[in-house]
C-alpha cells in the first residue's frame, strides 16, 4: 500500500490491468506500433504521489 505524505500535491489512481491478448500488427510512421489488445482491468493497483521538488530534477521512491 502506498503511504500519503502531507507534501504531496496530487494523488493520482494507477489500476492494475491484465493483457489477456496482445499483438502487435505494424508500425507506424512516427514510430509507434500498431496493436491489437484484450485487457481486463483489476480491482488493485497504486497511487501516484506527485509533488514540486526544487530544481528539474525527478525523484521517486
Amino acid at each position: 500500500m502506498t503511504r500519503r505524505t502531507e507534501s504531496a500535491i496530487s494523488v493520482w489512481p494507477a489500476p492494475a490491468k491484465i493483457n489477456l491478448f496482445l499483438h502487435v500488427t505494424g508500425r507506424r510512421a512516427d514510430g509507434y506500433h500498431e496493436l491489437q489488445t484484450l485487457f481486463q482491468l483489476l480491482d488493485w493497483g497504486d497511487e501516484v504521489n506527485i509533488r514540486a521538488t526544487p530544481g528539474a530534477d525527478i525523484n521517486r521512491g
